[in-house]
């Protein structure tokens, strides 16, 4: 399906590396002595001939290498380059006798010309790239134009164009910042300033929650935390099938960055790449959307033929249409409702299309979410580390002021300083960075200390910069902050509007301060982006959502307004949260508001089974991020130590889990190396370290004493075992971690402790045998089916070419698509689902066992989505006490299969358990109460406040 760049950019880094390696070998590299002589150890070079030079080495050092030639490669541009030579210039013999699980590399370059003819060699190379170079790879460019003879509408390459032009009109290179940096001469494209970020893959949060109760440890070795580099995230893009993927994150986390990263890797491998920026939607479907608006932009036509809308569709049933889908969480409406929403048009001869979309983290864990299906990945944030290659900060950093390298290193040594470590961790989000950098090349000023401060010095600096272009005075900057602030915070109150605003509204916003909208616009806070398609009028946005965010703050006089009924309780809607976090923030509000309002956020009676009450107590956690010194910080955080690490039901734990990691980051550090040293309970001692030395401080030398004396007493091999892989995230060298490992499979027979062991153990170790001959021997000797699958996916990954697990492997690969060619082979037609659905009703009522009940009445659910009957039978194993064993497993079915209308039936018919009761004294089984809990807590998310206070209310 896909092909590899060849484009300018893709050559350059070839010929770049290629030169390097070849003064490197020829002893001919211009650089620093004393450092090229600490790598020479680490490449190895041989000339077998003039013309023939092998190698071996590891990517990370010709990473050093490259640096050393003054235009430095990473990781993944390295590797691209090899592929390069392999594929495209066939001048590398990979002398490799395994492709994958090393990170050795081990190579022959054949050269044209006798090593000594430097410029031969060169322009060998560039003919040779030029030569053997795809013509579609010319296109993406604009070197080359397109073929006429394929330029019908049935031509793969009419529709790659029409992709390629439309990416162009939408400046899809253009970095999301330069709307406010133009008028400075400070623009940049995506590659000037691109960092790759890593990449995690967002494993489903309720599992871990459900496992985090003190008994039932985490399997943490079985959720790994390997991070994907962007070349290994694009050969899972590249995989035949059919792709579902969302980037999520925070607000300016680089989801959108990393999106057109994606558009352009596509463009040059040939497939068919649309951009869709969902706010523009306006209430469109994806259908009319694509079939109207986009082709007649496309085409420039102004109406679309039949035959040519025919001609796209066929494009999507062919597999070659990639849909980018930008912000979910700016569409007009909720962030349940834009996700089903969305789901929902997905339908047709669009389900034939790859989908890649983004969205931010709190929206998408909003509530039901209808993209269950899809691989969720998150970027990680900009590391500091240690030298060139860790500090993507630093990187960022030099290149913004490649023209000024002396402001650059005297923003890096401020940032150096020990009072600057919250600004430190503000800034590893991106956009941040980067709103930090253009502050500092402007105004060159104090450093802020929280995310609101950061804001408002930026806009602060951007009215000074623009002065001689724009000149405003200090009263006409206060009040178009405050129009700014109005308009900001009636469009987010609008569930229509929010982040798109037509003329006509934005005008009435400005009310009686029209005059300041021709200003707003010139310097940069709204920005036109688009047209409606059914009024015609201009559609406004502001620069970036969170400025939007942060002048509705501005615009907020009163905590109060957060609780408001009229406004259906902003404080309990996943939209307001960063409003609410940029409000704490603000120097403006006295300090004695902002205590009021989080004394309000702690003592909260939801009067609904607290469900409310514990949200509004872990925002008050988060809020601490912005307002640190507040005197309530000390209760709060021993509150959620409690929650996080206490017998308390999987909601409230997970709820304090997420606000620990969102709340001050110093305080929380400190609380938890107090709890860590003084924690009685080994779950939660371990649970508590790994937080603190893995998450929140790395390699935190309280938290690596309190894993290393856990692993000394523990009795528990399970736990140990789970003990010893934390120690070996925070630390990856510690020398216990393998000792530990080799005795934990010397003293136990259990085969799933000893798989998990021995995979930990050949992770951290590839040549140990041992740790090969155990996965081996364990799929020999074991009788459950799950275990050796498991084991033999464990082993492929130590040893790609293991035999043992490739047959396992290809044996259930065998089954599965028999499986799946026998269901496919039963089309069912309406009347056989009618048939069905009565047949399944009939053995319901005549089922007698819960474990029958429970399969049929999912059966018929999932063929009539919120068939009551089924959800009656599922609510009435819930709500019996004699099968405590299935109650998890029903409150799961229940949550994938009942329709929204129900929510309110469930919450009614639960709430009365909860009447007046304490969890930990109640007669009914904790089990059972904690499991219909998280389905009510389940319910609450869905819910607004006031529906779920009314329907628990009614029922007590």
């Amino acid at each position: 399906m896909a092909r590899p760049s060849y484009g300018p950019e893709a050559k350059k880094r070839s010929l770049h590396l290629f030169t390097t390696l070849l003064d490197y070998a020829n002893d001919e590299l211009d650089c620093d002595e004393v450092v090229l002589d600490a790598l020479r150890s680490q490449i190895q070079t041989h000339w077998q001939t003039e013309q023939r030079l092998v190698v071996r080495t590891k990517v990370r050092f010709l990473e050093a290498l490259t640096k050393l030639a003054e235009s430095p490669l990473n990781g993944e541009q390295i590797k691209e380059a090899l592929r390069r030579f392999e594929d495209c210039l066939e001048i590398l013999d990979d002398n490799r006798p395994n492709k994958g699980g090393s990170e050795v590399w081990h190579f022959t370059l054949n050269l044209w010309h006798k090593r000594s003819d430097r410029p031969a060699n060169l322009r060998q190379f560039e003919q040779e790239w030029e030569n053997r170079r795809p013509q579609k790879s010319k296109q993406v460019t604009g070197e080359e134009p397109i073929e006429s003879k394929d330029s019908g509408v049935d031509g793969q390459d009419f529709w790659w164009q029409l992709c390629r032009d439309s990416l162009e009109t939408q400046q899809y290179e253009r970095l999301t910042i330069n709307p406010l940096t133009v008028t400075d001469g400070m623009t940049f494209n995506l590659h000037e300033l691109y960092l790759p970020l890593g990449l995690i893959e967002r494993k489903q949060r309720h599992r871990e929650a459900n496992r985090s109760s003190v008994g039932s440890p985490v399997e943490e070795g079985d959720e790994p935390e390997d991070t994907l580099t962007l070349e290994e995230f694009f050969d899972y893009l590249r995989s035949p099938e059919k792709q579902r993927v969302a980037i999520v994150g925070e607000p300016g986390a680089g989801k959108t960055t990393l999106l057109q990263k994606i558009a352009f890797w596509l463009l040059e491998q040939g497939e068919l790449p649309i951009w869709i920026s969902l706010a523009d939607l306006q209430g469109a479907t994806f259908e009319n959307y694509l079939l109207q608006d986009w082709l007649k932009q496309a085409t420039q036509k102004i109406s679309v033929p039949l035959e040519l809308q025919e001609a796209f569709a066929q494009q999507f049933k062919q597999g070659r249409v990639w849909l980018l889908l930008d912000a979910i969480d700016e569409m007009a409406m909720d962030g349940a409702t834009a996700l089903t929403s969305l789901a929902r048009q997905l339908r047709g001869w669009l389900t034939h299309a790859h989908i890649v979309l983004t969205c931010r983290s709190n929206v998408w864990d909003s509530g039901k979410n209808a993209f269950d299906g899809f691989m969720v990945y998150c970027n990680r944030s900009f590391s500091y580390g240690s030298g060139i290659a860790g500090d993507q900060v630093g990187q960022f950093i030099d290149r913004w002021f490649q023209n000024n390298p002396e402001l650059g290193d005297r923003l890096r040594q401020e940032l150096s300083t020990p009072q600057r470590k919250r600004i430190r961790d503000a800034i590893k989000n991106p956009l941040r960075l980067a709103l930090l950098c253009h502050s500092w090349s402007l105004a060159q000023g104090a450093l802020p200390q929280t995310k609101s401060l950061l804001y408002r010095q930026f806009v602060e600096t951007i009215y000074e910069w623009k002065q001689d272009c724009f000149p405003t005075t200090i009263a006409q900057r206060q009040e178009l902050n405050e129009a700014l602030g109005q308009v900001a915070l009636r469009a987010l109150l609008q569930r229509e509007m929010r982040f798109r605003l037509s003329h006509s509204f934005t005008q009435a916003a400005f009310a009686k301060r029209l005059d300041l909208m021709p200003l707003a616009l010139q310097l940069g806070w709204l920005n036109q982006v688009g047209v409606s398609a059914t009024t015609g009028e201009k559609i406004y946005a502001f620069y970036h959502p969170t400025f939007q965010e942060y002048f509705a703050a501005q615009a907020i006089s009163d905590w109060q307004f957060f609780f408001e009924p009229a406004h259906d309780f902003p404080v309990f809607h996943a939209s307001w949260r960063e409003v609410i976090l940029l409000w704490l923030g603000r120097t403006d509000v006295a300090v004695a508001k902002k205590e009021a309002f989080i004394a309000g956020l702690m003592s909260f009676d939801d009067h609904c089974g607290g469900f409310y009450s514990h949200r509004a107590y872990c925002l008050a956690a988060a809020g601490l991020a912005e307002f640190p010194q507040s005197i309530h910080a000390q209760p709060i955080l021993s509150q959620l130590l409690q929650w996080r690490f206490g017998a308390f039901p999987a909601p409230l734990c997970e709820g304090a889990r997420i606000a620990l990691l969102q709340t001050d980051r110093q305080r929380a550090i400190a609380a938890l190396e107090e709890f860590v040293q003084i924690a009685e309970n080994p779950f939660a001692c371990w649970q508590a370290a790994y937080t603190l030395g893995k998450t929140l401080d790395l390699g935190n030398s309280i938290a690596i004493a309190a894993l290393i004396g856990l692993i000394d007493t523990l009795q528990s091999k399970a736990l140990k075992l789970q003990v010893v892989e934390s120690l070996g995230r925070i630390e990856p060298g510690h020398p216990l971690v393998g000792t530990s490992l080799e005795k934990i499979l010397e003293s136990t027979q259990e085969d799933n402790i000893r798989r998990r062991a021995a995979y930990s153990l050949g992770k951290i170790n590839p040549d140990n045998l041992k740790a090969i001959a155990t996965l081996e021997q364990i799929i020999h000797s074991t009788g459950n089916a799950t275990l050796r699958l498991r084991t033999a996916e464990n082993l492929i990954t130590l040893d790609p070419q293991n035999g043992v697990a490739s047959a396992v492997l290809q044996s259930i690969k065998k089954r599965v698509e028999k499986t799946s060619r026998k269901h496919q082979s039963k089309a069912t037609n309406q009347q056989d689902l009618k048939q069905l659905i009565n047949t399944l009703e009939q053995r319901l009522l005549t089922a007698k066992d819960w474990a029958n009940q429970r399969r049929i009445a999912y059966r018929l659910a999932t063929l009539q989505p919120g068939h009551p009957g089924a959800i009656d039978c599922l609510l009435q194993l819930l709500l019996n006490e004699e099968t405590p064993i299935h109650h998890k497993r029903v409150i799961e079915d229940l949550k994938e299969i009942m329709l929204e209308n129900q929510f309110s039936y469930i919450v009614s018919q639960l709430s009365v358990l909860f009447a007046d009761i304490d969890l930990s004294i109640s007669n009914r089984s904790t089990a059972q109460l904690h499991e219909c809990y998280k389905l009510l807590s389940y319910c609450a998310q869905q819910m607004s406040y006031t529906g779920f206070s009314n329907v628990w209310c009614n029922e007590a």
